[in-house]
């Protein structure tokens, strides 16, 4: 299995697709694995070459104890870019992946070719917070079996009219969940450094072309935050899903996966 070591944490990585395509990280968000792109990863493939790791404190990476921020999980991502002999690529940073993507722009600026910011947040004083129950209700998740962590926590992720049309993404999730290590220390310690995540005062500096996507049905972290960020980011262009919910990548995977490849790749 491939590795790359930073500070003693162990990062799993996967690189795969069309060797001779343009390279693309894919970053995934709180508690999820490399695993969960299962659904976009493939239409995804064929044009580029699909880069993914599992952050810090979940699948087959190291679970280091609560106190890394989200710049430390950028850092890891560097260490995964050089590891994986990919110099520079596209970043798709979704949720707390989105957030990392933020921190991996502002600290390695030459590692970004493009970058789209998915369903997340720049922090501040001026953000609009994520939902006190929805916070909580991951938090309740520890002590709990792993299949009702997955329904408990899906509804802040999967928009209910998604989840109605598509009622097998439970059953595929709890699998995913399931076959993976779990860490009771992890998903608190994710929780922290997107509950400390800040680049408001930064983002502004960001050259990369930039796209920022967002569900307008988004409950878990709210859409506005989506806003605010194209407002920062220079020309960065916004895309509004409308009906989609914040896990948009699982509720419309071929859309989204048009709509990324158009803008990593325009023909």
């Amino acid at each position: 299995m491939p590795f790359a070591i930073r500070r003693g944490v162990r990062l799993y990585w996967e690189l795969t697709g069309n060797e001779a395509g343009p390279p693309l990280l894919l970053i995934r968000g709180l508690s999820r694995s490399s695993r969960y792109w299962y659904d976009i990863r493939p239409l995804l493939e064929p044009r580029f070459r699909v880069l993914v790791l599992d952050n810090r404190g979940v699948g087959r990476s190291d679970a280091p104890v609560p106190g890394f921020t989200t710049a430390d999980m950028a850092d890891d991502v560097a260490a995964v870019l050089a590891a994986s002999g990919v110099h520079r690529a596209n970043v798709f940073g979704l949720s707390l992946g989105g957030m990392i993507a933020q921190q991996l722009v502002l600290r390695h600026p030459g590692r970004v070719e493009r970058l789209v910011l998915g369903a997340t947040t720049m922090g501040g004083s001026g953000a609009h917070r994520t939902p006190s129950d929805a916070i909580l209700g991951f938090l309740r998740t520890a002590n709990v079996s792993v299949a009702d962590q997955i329904r408990l926590t899906m509804k802040w992720a999967i928009d209910p009219d998604a989840l109605a049309r598509r009622p097998e993404i439970l059953d595929e999730w709890i699998a995913i969940a399931e076959s993976e290590p779990r860490n009771r220390l992890s998903l608190a310690g994710q929780l922290l450094a997107a509950g400390m995540h800040d680049t408001s005062e930064h983002l502004h500096r960001v050259r990369a072309p930039t796209m920022v996507v967002v569900g307008d049905r988004d409950r878990l972290i709210p859409p506005m935050n989506s806003h605010r960020i194209a407002r920062t980011i220079p020309r960065a262009r916004l895309e509004v899903l409308h009906g989609a919910g914040h896990d948009f990548t699982t509720e419309r995977p071929a859309e989204v996966a048009a709509l990324v490849s158009e803008f990593f790749a325009p023909s």
